[in-house]
């Protein structure tokens, strides 16, 4: 019972403390709200980004282009080479009419017809090799470099490096966007707490005299800060939860992640932004009140 009184105090005397003070406390709510909207942002492109790099990682393949005149025993002894080197999962042969086919099917899939008017083009036949590890795909290349039954090899390994260099520069770029911001973030809490701890400084003083603990004292202070946290991550998780609908087919185009566009990877946001937002509040008000409580001793 005693423990239900503390608690319905603390929280009288947050909601209290928050409106006291208006516009520090809408102030810094604001820029929770700011934070967690570039957070959930970064957050959703990073993922988007990974997934799109997990597909192509799925299709990362060296293809090596057969030399004529290869012979089936040729063909056979080049896919041994190829099966024990390291990092190959598999190697497919595919014929020039299978190739041919290929094409015009990836024509239709355009929404064009493949027309060649006639004339006759050369279509080589090809080993296709899957790889466990698409960093493998250099040793592949050097190891059939200048191979006297490869004509041309063909790999993806620039898409992939190109794809990776560009999520890490986003993630650097993002952290340090964010981090700033819960910086700011963090500032601005810890001034909107310590503005209300020095507004109630004369009543603090009269609880520490009868015998106040400097918890009882603190918790309503840090409990006001949560409460800025709680409202901006809430906004933050209707504002991302409004735009869900015309993002989930954006994700699927530009990312090729399905997946992650379920409802399990919207309530992994909005754990994460209650998460951040909490945390990032409480932090602010537990140094603003015990740097006010430890100077006042």
């Amino acid at each position: 019972m005693r423990f239900l009184r503390f608690i319905g105090f603390t929280v009288v005397r947050a909601w209290q403390g928050f409106w006291r003070n208006a516009m520090m406390s809408l102030a810094a709510t604001a820029t929770v709200v700011l934070m967690l909207v570039l957070l959930a942002a970064l957050f959703i492109v990073i993922s988007g980004l990974n997934a799109g790099l997990a597909f192509i990682e799925s299709k990362v393949a060296v293809t090596a282009q057969l030399a004529d005149g290869t012979s089936f025993g040729e063909r056979t002894e080049l896919t041994e080479e190829i099966l024990a080197l390291p990092g190959v999962e598999s190697v497919e042969y595919v014929s020039p009419p299978e190739a041919l086919e290929r094409l015009r099917q990836a024509y239709a899939d355009s929404g064009r017809e493949l027309d060649l008017g006639g004339a006759n083009i050369n279509i080589y036949a090809s080993l296709e090799i899957r790889l466990t590890d698409p960093n493998a795909s250099g040793d592949v290349v050097d190891a059939l470099t200048d191979h006297e039954h490869v004509e041309r090899i063909v790999t993806k390994q620039a898409e992939y490096d190109t794809l990776l260099g560009i999520i890490n520069a986003i993630r650097t770029v993002g952290i340090v966007i964010v981090g700033l911001v819960g910086l700011t973030v963090l500032f601005m809490i810890i001034n909107t707490i310590r503005i209300a701890v020095y507004s109630r400084a004369n009543e603090i003083e009269i609880m520490r005299l009868v015998g106040a603990s400097d918890s009882f004292i603190r918790w309503p202070f840090i409990l006001e800060g949560i409460l800025c946290g709680l409202i901006g991550a809430l906004v933050t998780v209707v504002l991302v939860t409004a735009v869900w609908d015309p993002i989930q087919p954006a994700m699927v185009t530009m990312f090729q992640m399905p997946t992650a566009v379920s409802d399990q990877f919207l309530a992994t946001i909005s754990v994460l932004l209650f998460a951040v937002g909490l945390g990032v509040g409480a932090l602010g008000s537990w140094i603003s009140v015990r740097s006010y409580l430890a100077a006042a001793r």
